[in-house]
This record gives C-alpha cells, structure tokens and sequence, in this order.
C-alpha cells in the first residue's frame, strides 16, 4: 500500500470528549463514501496497561531538567504509538482491494505529548512530532472543563481543565491539527463534520489546489533569493576504509557516495571512530561516533544506539542510512525530521539470526516498513523488501567499478587463484574454499587476499594449518597491490554463504577474470561466471580443477565477464543517486550548477 493511497486520521482530546464513540462513528461514515477502513486504540504503552495501570495526568512541557522515568516511558509510549500506527496501515491497505484506505485512530501523538508534557526541543517531543507528520489530519475534541466532568465522572474539573490547556497548547505545534467544538452539538453533527474535514484532506492530497502549489513556488522563490545554501546530506555508515575490523565493499561505496553528493551538496558522513570528533577530508566532513573501543560487533549495537540521537543533532535535508547488522535498520524514520533514505548493502538480519539464534530478523522486518525509499543493489533484495515493505519505493542501484580496457588484461592466462574480501570464515565461505581446494588437487595455488576482526583471522590461522597445500594467505591487499593481484590471477572464487553484491567479483570482471561463486539469488546479475550448486564442496573442488586445467575457457569467460562489468560504470550510478537525492530534497534546497554532472565522473 503506497503512502499517497491511504488517509491516516487522529481523534485526539482530554477524557469526557467523545473520541472512542467519534472514532466509530468516523471510521461507519468514511466507510459509505467508498474508503476501506482500519481503526486502532493508539494510547498506553504496555508499561501503563501491565505495569502501572491507573490515571492518568497532563503535564505542561517542561522547562529544566526532565524526570529519566517520565522521559524513558514517553520513548517508550511513542515506540508504540508507532508500530500500532504501522499495523493498522497494513491492516487497511490489506482491505483496500483497489479502494482509497484511511485510517481513524482513537487518540494519537497530540495525546502523547499532553499526557508526558517532555520539553520542546527533548528527543521525546521531536518523536511525538514526527508521527504526527504521519497523520494527514489531527482533530482535537474541545469543550468546557464543566462539559467534561459531566461526561466523565472519574476526572475533577480542575483536573480536565488542566488537560484542556494542555492539549490546546501542543495542538498549536503540529500541522494539520483542527479543533471541533463537543460542547452541544450532537454525536451525529460532530461526526459529519469530522468526515468532511476527512475528505478535504483526502482531497488535498489527491489534488493539490492552486494555492498549495503558488505557495511552495514563492516559498522556494524566497529561498532562492535568500541565497539559500545547498541541502545538506548525511551519510551514516558503522563501516569506513580506516575500519580496523571491516573495511569493506559497503565502506568503498559509501565514500564513492559522499565523493559524488559533495559535488551538489553540503555532505557529512557518520561513521564509526575510537573516539568522538570530526575531519574534513576532500570537501566531505567526517563525524566520528566513539563506539569503535568497543570491538566490531558490540561497536555495531553502540552505533544502532547513538544515531537516532545523533540524527536528532546534526542538521540534515536528507539522510541516507546504509544498514549495519545485526539489525540493519536503526528505525531513523521515527528520529530525522526530514527524509530518510535506507541504503541496504546488506540485510543482514536472517543470516544473523542463523549464526546467534537470535530473532534479528523479526526486528529488520518492522524496521523496513517504516522507510519510504529504499536502495538495495540487486533484484533479489528488491523483491525481498517489497515483502516486507509494501509502501516503499525500492529502487535498484547496484555497485559500480571504473572501466579498464580488455586489451592489454590478457583474459585467459593467469598464475593463482584468488580471493579477495573479508576474512569472515562461516559468511565468506572460507571453510567450504579451503575444503574444496583440498579435494581438488589443483596445482595452481590459491592466495587469499583480506583481513578481519582478531578472532576470524585466528580461526581462519587454524583452518589454513589443517589444509596445508599451496594456499597462502596475503593480509590486506590495498592498492597496486590489489591490482597486481587481479592482473596476474586466472579466476577470482568467491565462495561466499550470503552476499549482497559482490564487488570483489566485479572488480575481477573489468580485468577480464571469470569468477566461480555459490548460486546465490543476489548473485545472478554476473554473466562469465561460474555458478556452483550451494554450499556442494565437491562441486566447487570439480569447477575449481576444471577451470585450473582449461585456459580456453578462462579466455571466453573473462571476455564475457568484461563485457558484463562495462555495464557497472560509475557514470550511470552516480546519475541514479543524484536524481534520487534532487528527487526527495525539497526544491528550494537543490542547488543546481552546470557541469556538476560530469564533474561526479
């Protein structure tokens, strides 16, 4: 179900108001005028039913210090609000069938922020704000505290009165919020009011009256004329090349982002770090998060911890989120007042639930949904977010490496056998390379090419001490010397349980070197490769001695291998990030300027 196809409402207002009996009537009156229609009970957390039932009392926004309590129960209260939100737009969308959605929740985010009262400008408020932009209209139920006592009977009337305040003070600081008067009007008279301020709203949204559209025009024409400065993007990534533990293809394509952004943009990467602190690095500023003393894997939680209330911080127009495990996601659509672009180099969440036994995926999968763009590198993975994100729009834009010419990389001949990547035993396959290169008595040897964490290299140390044979492992390979060890390889094997993309692949293809990989679905866009069943050690050890032994071959498929990586040039990806981000920025904030396009090349 898109966004643009379901109308999300709020009935919001202090006890003795009427919202659960305006809700039904909202949701039977929507209902006639052709909407499928799903309502929610959006108020209480699990601590208010469970843990500490009762009544409760407004608060005013408060002005010091706020209570750890209050402010850990509003987080936890919006949380909720949020996934309650979600399911019932899934539940609507579900019903649809071809028909408009909407749907009615009974209270919302403005009762949230009367009821905790968290200051202005605290992460609890910016949360409450923030689903309130889901909401296409908020309607506030209003009467005298006398008219709410009577209806009531549980609250007193100074009680309601502070309610009233409350409720009249927050609704001035969310959009589309309308206020209808209770006080002596009939359930029904109410009711068809609301319903026709629904419709305007649906209507609003369908079609944009003329007075929208002059408005945003002389919005941006101020802007212009303000001398607005580019928008300005974040680019988080727990991943970067000085990464002790990673340093990956995700760090690789991070930088290639920030490089062709910053050619249009004000960009800011969020990366990992020791410890806090910033750098400028070829007109890209750096903000380094202090989660790296904590190794890779706690450093990844810390990082998943730290940037939504780092994306609360940081000034932004846009922000692109590439997914860290174990979780992918860092749900940055419920903290970042602008738009959040998930970037998913890797979804990690089953192969992380395989290896701990821990259900990430389950937490992945909530996450999704609540992105509206989203960027994976494969066909296989836009059909994977499609399942679990209806609403989003899923755009495919799959890694890229630089052009080299055939002539001159000499396809066929070779000396080694290569892998290059991340020493990782069980995702990278090692154990089932090493295996396979035992069995198949290959003399050609067979280097390894990569680093990782301390306790993969050691395993990987031990692996290489049962194997024995002419398997050598080389360390990290950056540079001429990565490209010397492509240029003099016969094949690259790549024999991975789970990838993304498999840039190292593709980077052996434009030196015009077959790869051997596991038939992976994310791994299908290669052509000059060879495919082996999954995880079938005999199967690889035969491949890899008839590839070893078969020069001819080499030749045929690293000229078709060439020929698939000269469609990966950065050119086109650069194009595709560009529009995506010209696309979301709000207009007055692009900075358009000639000769940036072939610049990004």
């Amino acid at each position: 179900m898109s966004r643009q196809r379901c109308l999300v409402l709020a009935i919001s207002g202090p006890d003795g108001s009427g919202k659960s009996s305006l809700a039904r009537e909202l949701a039977g009156e929507l209902g006639t005028r052709g909407f499928a229609v799903a309502t929610a009970y959006c108020y209480g957390c699990v601590l208010c039913r469970r843990v500490v039932p009762g009544r409760s009392r407004p608060h005013a926004p408060a002005a010091g210090r706020w209570p750890w309590p209050r402010r850990a129960h509003a987080l936890l209260d919006a949380t909720e609000l949020a996934v309650r939100l979600a399911w019932a737009r899934l539940a609507a969308g579900r019903r649809a069938h071809g028909r408009p959605a909407a749907v009615v929740t009974d209270r919302g985010p403005l009762d949230g922020l009367a009821k905790f009262g968290p200051p202005p400008g605290s992460l609890a408020a910016a949360l409450f704000a923030r689903i309130s932009r889901r909401y296409d209209l908020v309607l506030l139920l209003d009467a005298p505290p006398g008219v709410l006592a009577a209806r009531d009977r549980e609250h007193s009337r100074g009680e309601l009165a502070a309610w009233r305040d409350s409720y009249r003070g927050w609704a001035r600081r969310l959009p589309s919020c309308a206020r209808l008067d209770t006080s002596a009007r009939p359930p029904a008279a109410v009711a068809a009011e609301a319903a026709a301020l629904a419709s305007n709203a649906w209507a609003a949204r369908t079609r944009p009256g003329p007075g929208r559209a002059v408005s945003e025009a002389a919005r941006a024409g101020a802007g212009e004329a303000a001398g607005e400065h580019p928008g300005q993007v974040v680019i988080s990534t727990f991943d970067s090349p000085a990464n002790p533990y990673y340093g990956g293809g995700g760090a690789a394509v991070a930088e290639r982002l920030a490089r062709w952004l910053s050619r249009d943009f004000q960009v800011t990467v969020v990366t990992a770090g020791r410890r806090a602190g910033t750098s400028l690095r070829a007109g890209v500023r750096y903000r380094y998060l202090p989660v790296g003393w904590a190794g890779p894997r706690a450093g990844q939680l810390l990082f998943h911890l730290l940037l939504p209330f780092t994306a609360r911080r940081i000034p932004h127009d846009l922000w692109i989120e590439s997914f860290t495990p174990p979780i992918s996601t860092s749900f940055l659509p419920l903290f970042s007042p602008a738009p959040v672009v998930g970037l998913a180099q890797n979804l990690s969440g089953e192969e992380m639930s395989r290896r701990y036994r821990i259900p990430f995926f389950l937490v992945e999968r909530l996450g999704l949904r609540l992105y509206h763009d989203i960027v994976v590198l494969n066909p296989a993975d836009r059909a994977r977010v499609r399942r679990y994100s209806r609403s989003a729009t899923v755009q495919v834009i799959p890694n890229c490496v630089e052009q080299r010419p055939l002539a001159g990389q000499l396809p066929g001949h070779g000396e080694h056998i290569l892998f290059l990547g991340r020493i990782c035993v069980w995702e990278k396959g090692l154990d089932l390379l090493l295996a396979a290169y035992g069995q198949s008595g290959v003399a050609m040897p067979l280097l390894l090419a990569g680093s990782g964490t301390g306790a993969e290299e050691r395993k990987l140390a031990v692996l290489l001490a049962v194997t024995g044979g002419a398997v050598r492992w080389l360390g990290q390979a950056t540079g001429q010397h990565k490209q010397d060890l492509l240029e003099r390889c016969a094949f690259l094997v790549l024999p991975s349980r789970s990838e993304a993309f498999g840039l190292a692949a593709l980077e052996a293809m434009s030196y015009g070197r077959p790869v051997i990989h596991f038939d992976l679905p994310t791994l299908r866009w290669m052509d000059g490769d060879v495919r082996v069943r999954p995880f079938d050690v005999s199967a690889l050890a035969a491949d890899l001695r008839e590839l070893a032994g078969d020069e001819r071959k080499r030749r045929e498929l690293g000229r078709a291998a060439h020929a698939t990586a000269a469609h990966y040039g950065p050119e086109e990806a650069a194009e595709r990030y560009l529009a995506l981000v010209r696309r979301l920025l709000p207009p007055r904030r692009v900075a358009e300027r000639p000769g940036n396009d072939a610049a990004c090349r």
